[in-house]
């Protein structure tokens, strides 16, 4: 029962691994850096198994590609830093980028791919009522700012 258990929890932790930092990293939010194309409410929708069918068989091709990017951002810092010509290494780091753009897109289409109809449906309006929200809230901010003495006109008078 004991090794069940463990095995279970490592399977898990190791799912988590792949699924929040590849397929749904979202910019800085939530501690997934990633930039994933997949909105994070699909992954309620499709079962574990699909998730990780789709990412260990892209895994090898991930890590060579985020790689690419590492190494071509390096060589930009250090060129930078050392004065150098950088036209080269600024072609270098956007084709890296685009090859790991594509490979997301490719991810994100093999993940998706899980989802019915319905479910299709279901994603677009959950994400246009959390954009909406989103924009509410936005708004909101601005105004409690504006309330608060937050715009930059309201700041003139002081030296």
């Amino acid at each position: 029962m004991k090794r069940v258990y463990c095995s279970s929890l490592v399977i898990g932790l190791v799912m988590a691994a792949l699924v929040s930092g590849i397929a749904y990293g979202d910019g800085s939010k939530h501690g997934r850096g990633h930039g994933s194309l997949v909105p994070w409410i699909v992954h309620r929708m499709i079962t574990p198994q699909q998730m990780h069918s789709v990412m260990a068989a892209e895994k090898g091709t991930l890590k060579t590609l985020y790689s690419q990017v590492n190494s071509a951002r390096k060589q930009l810092s250090q060129d930078l830093v050392a004065g150098s010509d950088t036209t080269a290494d600024v072609q270098a780091l956007q084709t890296a980028q685009n090859n790991l753009l594509a490979e997301k897109i490719k991810i994100a289409q093999a993940i998706l791919s899980n989802l019915s109809s319905a479910q299709r449906t279901q994603v677009n309006q959950f994400m246009t009522q959390l954009s909406s929200l989103k924009q509410s809230q936005h708004q909101q901010m601005t105004q409690l700012l504006q309330q608060f003495g937050g715009s930059q006109q309201g700041n003139q008078d002081t030296p």
